[in-house]
């Protein structure tokens, strides 16, 4: 049963108790008023009645002792006459004592009150002469037959009126005892129902008391409280499943916001804590550092040709490479300290409490060993190394941001130095960077205004002095700094984004150098171009060349492409290979620049031909006066002629130089020896000095 009825029921059967007592009390009232009105109106009639008789009597008395007083004598009809007329009246009163209601004491009286009246009558009819009898009655005998009727008659008023009164007394003792059982039966149905009620309302208050009490607790997090009345089919039973129900969803809803706030400070990949929950912790750290003087190592991690990776073999395995550098990290710091990944391939590892520059050296050391063990990915073992630049938070320190900053520029330097290097932010850190950084906003400001020009170097064949071709190299017209070489420039440019704006610079240079020359009569056979592994991955640089020569009307075998060795280091799948392979189909000439400083020189030049190599120049200078040189010298360029590959020296600068490279059989030079990189202008009076024009030469 609900508890609606169990509430509702008893408070109706009360109400309908109460009204039926009610009613039945008013009836009971109502029912004794009319008994005592009707005994009240009877007595009254009697006690009427009564007076009736005394009044006749008086009357009979008065004529009879008129009668008798004064011998009156009067026809005896008439005397009969009037003294049946008051004999009549005096019956009907008999008669109305008789048809009154009344107790048997009363109605014994009528009777003998009758009697009395019928003895003074019989003996008044004989002083009358109205029955004849020898014994005539006495005045006395009269007087005292009169006097006995009217005793009779006040007893029977008495009488009437003490039976009216009791007939009262008895409605109303009646009355009190029917309100009585009234009230006893009223109030032991209330006691009853009400037990019933306060039972079920305690049990009811027990039950809700309960689920307050679980709700309460859940509410403090207690999701597994135990839960009564869970069976009951009432209200109690659903609002307890509802707070069962409420208690999981809550437990649901807590455990999402709990991994809500852990995907909100945690990377989803390597579950490292992000840069949110780092700034968290260098705040601490921070607060932690000014109370108690400590010193915190804040390490910069940056993952060496993770992107490589990434662009050959697809993103799960760049995953994998950050999974395993993130669990290389974790091994190599204490409880307390944390590795948080902050970017792509970027973590931070904060070393708290570290004291010394070699431990914290060391420690970044063994992360960088860590990482670059081999990791085998669909069957082949792959290589990831990192850089790491290192700043502290010491009690000075209050920005996380200013020593995230320091960290990243340290880590900046140690880059700019070359892979698996370790770097430690200083005040020379910071100018250094600072000032790199200057440089680049001058770099985006030169190359808008055109300050970025190439410069070409000559390359020419010893043995017949023939103009071979040139190499075009970038320098920087700088406004306040004078004249750049691309070594202060280059590695910035690329670094930044600015590396494809500017070799579109020194490729459009380089073909309108061409049409210039070739213009005027000069030989021109070719300009080499270089192009970093970056560009080289790029589906579209080989759209770019063919749209950028035929706009030229020149042919692929006009420009040279460039290339460093580490290009060729990369497993067969590199785009940057496909895009060479391309290249060749084409037409372009591929070129290996700075060969012999790079790994695996000869296993490179095995498993992919090149159309040229240049030797670096380390190789080339004092070739004359050093033997274990020109052994290792001689054994490049035979190796070369045996893979029919052509073979350049650079850097050559003396005419000794120059003849041992001829006598080792490699008379292609490009060097100081032989002219320095020129403007354009530099090199067309170069050349017009050197050889001349053609005669048939159209000058536009």
């Amino acid at each position: 049963m609900s508890i609606k009825r169990r509430i509702l029921g008893p408070i109706i059967l009360l109400i309908v108790i109460g009204i039926v007592g009610a009613i039945w009390v008013a009836r009971a009232a109502i029912k004794t008023q009319d008994l005592i009105q009707d005994a009240d109106s009877a007595a009254v009639r009697t006690l009427q009645a009564t007076e009736r008789a005394q009044r006749i009597r008086a009357e009979i008395e008065s004529r009879l002792s008129e009668f008798l007083e004064f011998n009156t004598i009067a026809p005896p009809d008439r005397i009969r006459r009037n003294h049946q007329r008051y004999v009549d009246a005096f019956q009907n009163v008999w008669n109305d004592l008789r048809a009154a209601p009344g107790s048997e004491a009363q109605k014994r009286m009528v009777a003998q009150v009758e009697e009395q009246f019928k003895s003074w009558n019989t003996e008044a009819s004989i002083a009358l002469g109205l029955i004849y009898d020898t014994h005539i009655p006495s005045r006395n005998r009269l007087d005292t037959l009169a006097r006995r009727l009217e005793l009779a008659l006040v007893a029977l008023e008495q009488e009437v009126r003490l039976s009216a009164e009791q007939v009262n007394q008895d409605a109303r003792r009646r009355y009190a005892k029917q309100v009585v059982i009234v009230l006893v039966t009223m109030i032991g149905i209330f006691l009853v129902a009400g037990s019933a009620f306060i039972g079920f309302g305690g049990q009811l208050v027990r039950s809700l008391t309960q689920l307050a009490a679980a709700m309460e607790r859940i509410r403090a997090g207690d999701f597994d409280t135990p839960l009564s009345d869970l069976q009951r089919r009432d209200e109690v039973g659903k609002i307890a499943r509802g707070v069962a129900d409420f208690s999981s969803t809550l437990r649901d809803l807590s455990e999402a916001k709990t991994h809500i706030e852990h995907l909100a400070l945690h990377d989803q990949l390597t579950d490292l804590p992000n840069r949110r929950a780092l700034q968290d912790y260098l705040e601490r750290s921070v607060e932690q550092a000014r109370d108690s003087n400590a010193r915190h190592a804040v390490l910069h991690v940056d993952l060496d040709r993770f992107k490589q990776i990434n662009d050959l073999m697809g993103h799960a395995a760049g995953d994998q490479i950050l999974l395993h550098a993130a669990e290389a990290m974790q091994r190599q710091i204490g409880p307390d300290d944390m590795t948080a990944r902050v970017g792509g391939d970027e973590f931070v590892i904060v070393l708290r409490g570290q004291g010394t520059d070699s431990k914290t050296k060391a420690i970044a050391k063994r992360v960088i060993e860590e990482i670059s063990k081999p990791v085998e990915i669909e069957g082949e073992f792959v290589n990831v190394g990192a850089s790491i630049g290192i700043a502290y938070l010491a009690a000075g320190e209050t920005d996380p941001a200013r020593i995230l900053s320091n960290a990243d520029i340290a880590l900046y330097i140690a880059k700019s130095e070359g892979r698996g290097r370790v770097s430690f932010y200083n005040d020379a850190t910071r100018a250094r960077f600072e000032g790199n950084m200057a440089l680049l906003r001058d770099l985006r400001i030169g190359l808008d205004n055109g300050e970025i020009t190439a410069f070409f170097q000559p390359q020419v064949d010893g043995i017949t002095n023939e103009v071979l071709g040139f190499e075009a190299l970038a320098r920087w017209h700088h406004p306040k700094r004078g004249m750049l070489d691309p070594g202060v420039f280059i590695t910035l440019a690329f670094e930044h984004g600015l590396g494809d704006r500017l070799t579109e610079r020194i490729v459009s240079d380089a073909i309108s150098a061409l049409l210039e020359w070739r213009a005027l009569g000069l030989p021109a056979p070719s300009v080499s171009v270089n192009f970093s592994a970056k560009q080289l991955r790029d589906g579209g640089l080989v759209e770019y060349l063919d749209d950028a020569l035929f706009a030229a009307n020149l042919q692929p075998k006009d420009i040279a492409i460039e290339v460093l060795e580490s290009v060729l280091f990369s497993d067969g799948v590199d785009p940057a290979l496909n895009t060479i392979a391309k290249l060749q189909d084409r037409g372009y000439k591929i070129e290996l620049d700075d060969f012999g400083t790079g790994h695996a020189s000869i296993s490179n030049l095995r498993r992919f031909k090149v159309d040229g190599i240049k030797l670096d120049k380390d190789f080339v200078a004092g070739v004359d006066q050093d033997a274990e040189q020109e052994v290792i010298l001689r054994t490049m360029i035979d190796l070369c002629r045996n893979l029919n590959i052509e073979c350049l020296a650079e850097g050559v600068e003396t005419e000794a130089e120059i003849a041992k490279l001829i006598s080792l059989g490699c008379s292609r030079f490009q060097g100081y020896g032989i002219a320095r990189p020129m403007a354009r202008d530099a090199v067309t009076s170069w050349l017009e000095t050197h050889y001349g024009r053609k005669p048939d030469a159209k000058v536009s």
